[in-house]
């Protein structure tokens, strides 16, 4: 039986899990929204701050921990950042509650004896009703609607990417082109893909790239490594400047530049981080070098 002191810290840290997170079925292409990859100075701090907005610690499959949204898993990465998401090419991310109010309640943390209050997130009004704006202790910028409709405590709903407007709808092509994202019929500058969409608003001042700062960079998921293989190969035609190719590895990726002033990865059996049934064989065959067991390093150092 749990006693009352800890079922505060169970319910502040997020840990009495709702209902079971998981990506979003992929597209024509093969695509879903997978991950968002954050470092952060003190990344223990950083993950209970996800985990008090709402996030579950899920299956450690990799180097990072993962902390899952129904839509996308964030994988936390211990590393000093140049500075947070705000000015970059993705200003933020957004997230759908169904009580505002209530989630800012929580959120704003309740400081005891012993100080947990709410692990450093800042929380600011947003520009209209229903909407809000919360950052990490690491940086990281997250606005937060409000959704009455919802039936989960949070879902991820879109990247708000700032670019400047000369360059705007090119890089809105770059997306549908190379992943299949979709238009979204009524909402201008929206790309819709599986698990979230991607929303472009012209930047009224420069902004930097995303490399390096707090939100270094979004990944979308592939079932398995042949898909991933065949796609990469898509890609190639395409015209896609890699910054890392295809290779046989646990969990598998490619990367890459889009031009615009941020990296996309893409990352096959990202289920897995919620349900290890949804790893696919070379997960179990290979390191996250591509090395098999006994196998020693091409290059050792």
């Amino acid at each position: 039986m749990k006693t009352p002191a800890l079922t505060f810290v169970c319910g502040v840290l997020g840990l009495v899990h709702p209902a079971a997170a998981q990506l979003a079925p992929v597209n024509e292409v093969g695509l879903s929204i997978g991950h968002l990859h954050l470092g952060a100075p003190d990344r223990e701090k950083e993950a209970k701050a996800w985990l008090a907005l709402g996030g579950q610690l899920e299956n450690n499959l990799s180097a990072n921990i993962p902390i899952g949204f129904p839509g996308v898993v964030i994988l936390l990465q211990q590393r000093q950042v140049k500075g947070g998401s705000a000015g970059s090419l993705i200003d933020h991310v957004a997230f759908r509650v169904p009580d505002l109010q209530a989630s800012l309640t929580k959120w704003k943390g309740i400081e005891t004896w012993w100080k947990l209050a709410n692990w450093g997130l800042t929380i600011e009004p947003g520009n209209k009703p229903g909407q809000a704006f919360v950052t990490t202790p690491g940086g990281t910028r997250c606005e937060i609607l409000e959704d009455k409709t919802l039936k989960s405590p949070i879902v991820f709903d879109h990247v708000h990417y700032f670019v400047d407007e000369s360059r705007m709808r090119e890089m809105e092509n770059y997306y549908t082109k190379m992943f299949g994202a979709k238009p979204v019929k009524g909402q201008p500058d929206t790309l819709h893909m599986p698990g979230a969409n991607l929303v472009f608003t012209k930047a009224t001042m420069p902004t930097t790239e995303t490399m390096g700062r707090s939100l270094d960079h979004i990944g979308f998921n592939m079932l398995n490594a042949p898909a991933l293989k065949a796609f990469a190969a898509i890609l190639e035609t395409k015209g896609a400047k890699f910054q890392r190719p295809y290779e046989a590895s646990s969990m598998g990726m490619i990367r890459l530049e889009d031009g615009f002033g941020t990296v996309v990865e893409i990352t096959k059996a990202q289920g897995g981080y919620f349900d290890p049934k949804l790893l696919d064989p070379a997960y179990f065959e290979v390191d996250e070098g591509g090395r098999k067991q006994g196998e020693t390093p091409a290059h050792p150092r």
